[in-house]
């Protein structure tokens, strides 16, 4: 049967799934993902965000079922969960589904759930915004890598679309962005010189710019101002014109606005 959404109704929440035992292709056609931390088992907090995205799609039930461990094992029957707030406490290898496909929740391991649907059921379940839960799966990964290194792939599969960041801790590892970080902080320190630095950080600029990331906020005025105050400083001594600042008066006016910027409790630790 069809619903008036014409979206299909199911009654195996496996036909989400593609062989490999992620979400296939075909379903995820019209669709997004976000991959959001969960203990060992569904808590209050992701029974809600799971019943909220139901709501938003009309279904008043879900349909859920054990997966297989391993390849070959045998799964479990599909069962009916109704109403969804009696998700909580589901432990892996799980899987949820809407009767009508539009939304999905895999969960194959301790540490992290995979939230899947339409446009209607994200909005509502991810209320965040897919970008931001990304973003902030991503940190969680980087901060969990040494005990369960197994978020840091799922992180990387699912990185934000659009890269724009306002808090130093927030920059992808991999960026030109963070590249900037790293030359700011070597700089003010001592352990760059400037002519590295102005080079390097140019370099990073136009990568940054290339790759199309965003630095917002109190961060991006950093960055700005670093901008301008190289703009009176020569790599080259011999190019350099009267008023340009040399070598010591750079550091200076760098670290004063490095300085500012951490004193004003707008960057969180990196």
């Amino acid at each position: 049967m069809v619903t008036d959404s014409g979206h299909g109704m199911s009654t195996d929440p496996r036909t989400v799934l593609g062989a490999d035992g992620t979400f296939a292709s075909s379903w995820l056609r019209d669709k997004s993902v976000a991959p959001v931390p969960v203990g060992v088992q569904i808590d209050a907090a992701s029974a809600r965000r799971i019943t909220v995205g139901c709501r938003a799609v009309g279904a008043s039930h879900l349909l859920g079922t054990h997966l297989a461990d391993t390849p070959g094992a045998t799964a479990g029957t599909p069962s009916r969960l109704s109403p969804p707030e009696d998700c909580t406490g589901i432990r892996p290898p799980f899987l949820l589904c809407t009767p009508d496909m539009q939304g999905a929740v895999l969960f194959r391991a301790a540490g992290h759930m995979l939230i899947a649907g339409t446009a209607a059921f994200m909005a509502a379940a991810v209320s965040e915004g897919i970008d931001t839960a990304r973003a902030r799966f991503g940190r969680y990964a980087r901060a969990l890598s040494k005990r369960h290194p197994s978020l840091s792939a799922v992180a990387a599969t699912y990185p934000p679309d659009h890269r724009a960041w306002s808090h130093p801790g927030d920059i992808e590892p991999t960026s030109a962005a963070a590249r900037q970080l790293t030359l700011l902080e070597a700089f003010t320190d001592g352990s760059c010189s400037a002519p590295d630095f102005a080079h390097n950080w140019w370099e990073a600029r136009r990568a940054s710019q290339a790759n199309g990331e965003r630095i917002h906020g109190a961060l991006g005025a950093l960055f700005d101002q670093v901008f301008t105050i190289l703009e009176d400083y020569s790599v080259n001594p011999g190019l350099a014109e009267p008023g340009d600042l040399g070598d010591a008066e750079l550091r200076a006016a760098v670290r004063a606005a490095w300085d500012a910027y951490r004193r004003s409790g707008t960057g969180r630790s990196r």
